[in-house]
């Protein structure tokens, strides 16, 4: 969490330089446009509850913060929620930890999450992880996360930027292809629907919607 707070101040800049490791092969930009692509929340969006999981600044769930009927930005950096608040007053702020999600059965009809939260969390906490948000998402509900794909290139892009010693390099715990995200997805939520999928084996991160 202190790498996490401690760059925070810097964390919307990184998003705009494309040699970050936040914004690698373009992985912002290429969030959003997914995101218009792919979630289709149609008339209804006006009674939807939204969650920003991992939400850092707030810059995942922009696109969508005035369509839906209330936004909750969820992390466990406590700069990192402050900065989101400066964005987007009306919003609920949540701090606590992804494998244990502190909300109600069935109360988000949208969840997103940037930041390959999924990579970063310890293996052993991933079927919690799983049972939580399943357990949060309303009948129909959806998630749209993306994740790393293929660690040595993102390894790289992070060997790059830390090896100053003056920063701790984030920890990436899990990397999937797609057929071994496929697979995750079937052993933890075998109920799930693949609703849409974004990128290759190739690139260093991929992005995954699904349904339920």
């Amino acid at each position: 969490m202190e790498y996490w707070d401690a760059i925070a101040p810097k964390w919307d800049a990184m998003l705009a330089d494309s040699n970050s490791f936040a914004n690698h092969e373009e992985s912002f930009r290429r969030f959003h446009w997914f995101m218009k692509r792919a979630v289709k929340i149609g008339h209804r969006t006006r009674s939807f509850r939204l969650l920003d999981l991992g939400c850092g600044t707030g810059e995942a769930s922009w696109p969508l913060w005035k369509l839906v009927a209330s936004v909750t930005f969820f992390d466990r950096s406590p700069a990192m929620l402050r900065l989101a608040r400066n964005k987007c007053r009306k919003g609920v702020f949540v701090r606590g930890e992804a494998a244990a999600l502190p909300f109600l059965d069935a109360e988000f009809d949208v969840i997103v999450s940037r930041g390959a939260l999924l990579s970063l969390l310890p293996t052993e906490a991933l079927p919690h992880f799983f049972q939580h948000l399943w357990r949060v998402m309303r009948p129909g509900a959806q998630m749209l996360f993306d994740f790393v794909t293929n660690r040595a290139s993102f390894s790289a892009v992070l060997d790059g930027q830390f090896e100053s010693g003056r920063e701790v390099t984030p920890v990436v715990s899990g990397a999937w292809t797609k057929a071994e995200m496929l697979e995750l997805l079937r052993i933890h939520l075998p109920a799930a629907q693949i609703a849409a999928y974004d990128g290759t084996d190739r690139h260093a991160m991929n992005r995954i919607l699904i349904k339920k």
